[in-house]
């Protein structure tokens, strides 16, 4: 998927809203790049994910402490690494 614009980064970021809350997740748009992600109201552990670019200009998924997860554009794959982090099994179905 060619990203041509900011509106292009706020869609793969509200994809990707949608597809943590299909995997029992509680996702939540925090700006047109952010997303806040929890296992639920009961939940101790959160993370907010990034999506922007790399060094060579891919764009990516980010941890809040600065990793990559994996390209933007492999929603799936964010997902199982995100959910393996907040809510440990879920991402291992």
């Amino acid at each position: 998927m060619p990203i041509n614009d900011r509106s292009d980064v706020y869609t793969l970021v509200t994809r990707l809203a949608e597809e943590c809350g299909k995997a029992g997740l509680v996702a939540t748009v925090i700006s047109p790049t952010r997303v806040h992600v929890n296992a639920g109201v009961h939940s101790r552990l959160a993370e907010t994910i990034r999506c922007h670019p790399d060094a060579d200009e891919r764009l990516m998924w980010w941890w809040s402490w600065g990793e990559p997860i994996c390209p933007a554009a492999s929603i799936d794959l964010a997902v199982r690494r995100i959910a393996h982090v907040v809510a440990p099994g879920v991402g291992d179905r």
